[in-house]
């Protein structure tokens, strides 16, 4: 249905993914449309919304563009695509305007400008502009970006690296509410497992809320389109003789790991997949842990089996749990290790030059988590002193770092010998505690318990944040919250009406941020890891994957259930029971005649709003038993 991968151009690929959106019935045309090709003005308009396109010669077009790419413009004269978009019903506001991108200039190759006007917030006073081009090539790239308005009338425009791809995003109402979602599709999957012609894209399904992409492909109500798009594109492969088997299975399993039906995608898979090793569409354990070559041994660098490669990979991209892709591919285990690691907070595909620490913290994972646990209190610390006391805090955290590197005999950066002592990674790993406990002394009230809490949670609290649309869709969740997370926070409790303002994310907010209703909770989370023993261990495999959940755990200083103390925990859990049973004991108050019945549909259906709320119908309108007393 959408996204199949042969032989195909872009301009292919789109007449076959609208054909097979159109078998669905469920394509939702825009409002209005508009084209550039060789126009030097073009406008759409709808629901008092305009939209209008110009051409406009510019001096120096190396300026930054709503729809520029990451490498940006070179500098020179070029014709401008700007927008503009006015809203009718109120001509005090300002309107919205922006340069898009440099269009038709020689070596840019942008082309096949698109404007569209859209309803995807039923919410909004007004519509939405949706504005596409193409950058050229035989397979990029669309570059799109959604302008709307927030709740309180500012505009506000998405990042075309959240719906960028080969293609443009499709608008299907896939739910039935009468307002299209907007599917794109996990590019990551090109050339991981099968050539560019054998390679498949799972579906990802956004709604538009509030100005914010919300990621709904988890969604229960998106799985019948998910199950349909998935059964044309088996068709599709079995027409093509099954060829590169390896390419479609990856698919296959991610698209049910999101129906919630992984381990039957992986019973699939087994017999079907392709047992040769293919040096160029495997990962190795060295790819999946996202290191350099330079880092990793041969055995490291080597391609991993499809089964175990899949699994670690599923796992790198949040499809799966640890602990799912275990339970199928316990064999699995070191690819699964490899993709849940901790990362340093720069990239170790281009780390420092000339630095044993930075090494050192790539091929540890052990280390890069307690170096991202002090990350974690210095950003919390920054956030309280704010701007002006940026500067100060940074040199005294340098000076104080640096002492912890002496004290371990780590080489210092740039000298001649970067050799690491065999017992430095644990002492760096104490003394990185030590800062995290004296920094952390300085904090108090919602800062100070969101300082405490284990890098794995921020990493499942900021991917919550990007499946809300809080921050970026594609962003990184690295644990470390930095201005973009603080600012998503901030957003998150603005539009929330949290009762707590800060750029801080408390236990309670953890617990309601993770429960959020606006999307459905995301089924792959990365698990807190922890380390084999309390001292860690030099070397690349020195983590081990538990079965810890990111939000119930139990920590040192007892059990605890969404970061709350054990008496909170029994008070949150007999709340809840007795929130659940509301129905019953109401049945059991009135003295209703059909108490089993009212219960039963209480304890087998009250989980569902339509069941809780069934029962409880059930409770109040039931006869109730005729007293005996003073007859």
């Amino acid at each position: 249905m959408m996204f199949r991968k042969a032989a195909l151009g872009a301009t292919a690929l789109l007449v076959l993914s609208g054909e097979a959106l159109a078998r669905g019935d469920n394509t939702v045309p825009p409002l209005a449309n508009a084209e550039l090709a060789d126009h030097e003005h073009v406008s759409a308009s709808a629901e008092g919304l305009k939209a209008a396109v110009d051409l406009q010669q510019k001096s120096d077009c190396g300026v930054p563009t709503l729809l520029g790419d990451e490498d940006g413009f070179a500098s020179g004269a070029c014709r401008m695509a700007t927008l503009t978009l006015t809203d009718s019903s109120r001509p005090e506001r300002l309107p919205f305007m922006a340069s898009l991108t440099p269009y038709n200039r020689d070596g840019s190759d942008v082309r096949d400008l698109q404007l569209d006007v859209r309803r995807l917030d039923a919410n909004a006073p007004l519509p939405q502009a949706v504005v596409s081009v193409y950058t050229g090539g035989a397979h990029c790239c669309a570059l799109t970006s959604i302008i709307g308005t927030t709740k309180e009338g500012a505009w506000t425009a998405t990042k075309p690296s959240e719906l960028a791809g080969e293609g443009r995003p499709q608008f299907a109402d896939i739910d039935g509410d009468k307002v299209p979602e907007i599917i794109a599709g996990d590019e990551s999957f090109l050339y991981t497992f099968a050539s560019h012609a054998g390679s498949y894209t799972p579906s990802l399904i956004y709604r538009y809320q509030g100005g914010h992409l919300v990621n709904v492909t988890t969604d229960p109500a998106s799985r019948s389109y998910l199950a349909q798009e998935l059964h044309e594109n088996e068709g599709f492969w079995v027409q093509q003789n099954r060829n590169e088997p390896n390419g479609f299975l990856a698919y296959y399993v991610a698209m049910k790991a999101n129906m919630d039906q992984f381990a039957e995608g992986w019973a699939y898979m087994l017999p079907r997949y392709d047992h040769e090793i293919d040096a160029g569409f495997s990962p190795s354990l060295c790819s999946l842990g996202s290191r350099a070559d330079a880092e990793c041994t041969p055995e490291e660098q080597a391609p991993l089996p499809f089964p175990q490669a899949l699994a670690g990979f599923l796992v790198a991209k949040g499809y799966v749990t640890p602990q799912q892709a275990l339970a199928v591919a316990p064999d699995a285990e070191s690819a699964i290790r490899e993709a849940s690691r901790y990362h340093p907070d720069f990239s170790c595909l281009t780390p420092p030059q000339k630095n044993g620490v930075a090494t050192m913290l790539c091929e540890n994972s052990a280390a890069a988590q307690h170096e991202l646990q002090f990350d974690q209190v210095y950003y919390a610390l920054r956030a309280v002193v704010g701007p002006a006391g940026w500067k100060g805090l940074k040199q005294e955290i340098i000076l104080a770092e640096n002492a912890v590197d002496q004290q371990c005999g780590l080489p210092v950066p740039g000298a001649a010998d970067q050799t690491v002592p065999p017992d430095a990674t644990a002492c760096y790993a104490a003394g990185m505690d030590r800062l995290s406990e004296a920094y952390r002394a300085r904090l108090s009230g919602a800062a100070l318990e969101e300082s405490k809490r284990p890098i794995g949670d921020h990493i499942a609290l900021q991917r919550r944040l990007i499946a809300l649309g809080y921050l970026p869709a594609g962003s990184i969740a690295d644990g470390v919250y930095g201005e973009s997370t603080r600012a998503a926070i901030t957003a998150w409790k603005h539009e929330t009406q949290q009762p707590e303002s800060s750029p801080f994310l408390s236990d309670a907010d953890a617990v309601i941020l993770m429960g959020h209703p606006l999307a459905p909770a995301l089924p792959q989370q990365l698990a807190t890891q922890e380390q084999k023993s309390a001292t860690p261990v030099s070397g690349s495999s020195d983590s081990v994957i538990t079965s810890s959940s990111s939000v119930i755990s139990y920590q040192k200083t007892g059990w605890s259930l969404f970061g709350l103390s054990f008496a909170l925990s029994i008070l949150f859990l007999v709340s809840a029971f007795t929130l659940y049973f509301v129905p019953f004991i109401v049945a059991c108050l009135r003295d209703t005649i059909r108490k089993p019945a009212v219960f039963a549909v209480n304890f087998f259906l009250g989980w569902t709003l339509i069941g809780w709320v069934a029962a409880m119908v059930m409770a109040v309108s039931l006869e109730a038993r005729r007293s005996t007393t003073g007859e």
